[in-house]
């Protein structure tokens, strides 16, 4: 009966550590893609308000384009 008890408290403790194991393991990989979706979501912001700066720039540029057209004829 005493192997039979010690044989439970073994196991019990060795299901904590591998709980713990993969309750560790888990909230890396969760924290791993949260930062990931993150430094996604950053680079498009980025992404957008470069294609947004040419924009302007690119109708500024055709604004003078046809001024200096006008002032030519």
């Amino acid at each position: 009966m005493e192997a039979k008890n010690r044989a439970k408290r073994y196991f019990k403790t060795l299901l904590n550590i591998a709980a713990g194991a993969g309750a560790v393991i888990g909230g890396t990989y969760i924290f791993s893609r949260i930062k990931e979706k993150q430094d996604a979501d950053t680079r498009l912001e980025r992404m957008e308000q470069i294609i947004d700066e040419i924009a302007v720039e690119d109708e500024e540029f055709q604004g003078k384009k046809f001024k200096a057209k006008e002032v030519a004829e």
